[in-house]
């Protein structure tokens, strides 16, 4: 275990105009590091989870935990035992972890984990297997009572703090083939829940290379509709109501405030936009776009009654997915319109393909990146 410093604090005189600071960034040498969650229960803990590469790519990658417990002015680096997927935590100290294999506890604020679970493996009968188990993420009400989803239409339900979990057997009622179908997205706010997910077949129009392969051919191929899932709870998840409707892109981020939801959705090379940005009417359920800019990839959102927040990337070539770091953009709304986004300052350092936002309000407010960055909202 080692304990990284900060990289720099800006002088007190600079921190009048409001600006994201890179506050930690992982520098080795023919290593890098790629962060995939975060989370801030309090503005003095934290915890980032994913791995680091060596530059041979015969050596597995290692997973990995930051954690500080002083908002971010010192981290500590230690390994983990599994590859994470995504972090959930109640409070300050008790927390989940998501993994390939396994679910596992913390309660010390993520300077330790024990595994509690083993991840229900995908069913090989349906067709192809998904990488790893089936859970993606989870979400907990309290102690005990939690919900996890994940791949083959996987949505589970515990009441013994994740130690055991039982289908929940609306998730299975939407149309779509189990093999390319997933809930990726879950959010509660009180007694009100939300869990999202989709159908995506494979396309063989788009022929055996990836995208930034043959950029020419993936900038005219249409964007067609995915089979998108809505699982829907106002009695913390005692009943849940199925819908479905054919949407483009994909749901990257899901947030939820009150009576209002927020939801991020990406879009393919061939879209006009990289990704849009839509309010959601939690009574009415009517929904409204509230962002979208052909130089602005938003691959997260965090929402809050005063404030909200856009995580963004500006990419860097014709192809909004290229796997191209470029400068990482970030926006704030005020009020509950979500209607006005105006961009804060971050720091010229800070590039990424993808980036994660976290924090227990929007007056202390982090983001880590997939280039083993995490940045600080500084005021």
């Amino acid at each position: 275990m080692r304990t990284l410093v900060l990289l720099a604090l800006l002088a007190p005189g600079l921190h009048a105009a409001e600006h994201w600071s890179v506050q930690y960034y992982y520098d080795e040498d023919r290593t890098t590091m790629q962060l995939v969650d975060l989370a801030f229960p309090s503005w003095t803990r934290g915890v980032a989870v994913g791995w680091i590469s060596d530059a041979n790519p015969s050596k597995k990658p290692r997973p990995t935990a930051l954690t500080t417990s002083d908002g971010g002015a010192h981290w500590t680096l230690d390994p983990l035992k599994d590859e994470p997927r995504s972090l959930f935590f109640l409070n300050d100290s008790l927390g989940w972890l998501v993994t390939e294999n396994g679910l596992w506890l913390t309660e010390e604020s993520g300077h330790t984990w024990r595994k509690i679970f083993d991840q229900p493996k995908p069913d090989k009968k349906l067709g192809p297997a998904s990488p790893g188990g089936l859970i993606l993420r989870v979400w907990f009400l309290d102690e005990k009572h939690g919900f996890a989803v994940g791949y083959q239409k996987t949505v589970l339900e515990t009441h013994d703090g994740g130690h055991t979990w039982m289908p929940v057997a609306e998730a299975a009622k939407p149309t779509g083939n189990p093999v390319f179908t997933a809930y990726t997205r879950i959010t509660f706010d009180g007694k009100l829940g939300l869990i999202v997910g989709a159908a995506v077949p494979p396309r063989r129009d788009l022929g055996p290379f990836p995208s930034w392969m043959n950029p020419e051919g993936a900038s005219k191929a249409r964007q067609q509709p995915n089979l998108t899932l809505v699982l829907q709870t106002d009695d913390s998840g005692t009943t849940w109501k199925a819908s479905t409707a054919p949407l483009l892109g994909l749901v990257s981020a899901l947030r939820m405030s009150g009576d209002v939801g927020m939801s991020v959705f990406g879009f393919s090379e061939s879209f006009d936009w990289p990704s849009e940005v839509y309010k959601i009417d939690l009574e009415s359920g009517m929904s409204a776009r509230v962002f979208r800019e052909k130089d602005r990839r938003v691959t997260d959102a965090a929402l809050f009654s005063g404030r909200s927040f856009l995580a963004a990337v500006e990419p860097p070539g014709r192809l909004n997915s290229l796997p191209i770091p470029g400068k990482v953009r970030m926006l704030a709304s005020a009020g509950a319109n979500l209607d006005q986004w105006q961009e804060i300052d971050v720091d010229y350092r800070a590039i990424a393909g993808s980036v994660v936002l976290a924090g227990p309000d929007p007056d202390h407010m982090w983001a880590a990146t997939d280039t083993g960055m995490i940045l600080r909202l500084v005021k």
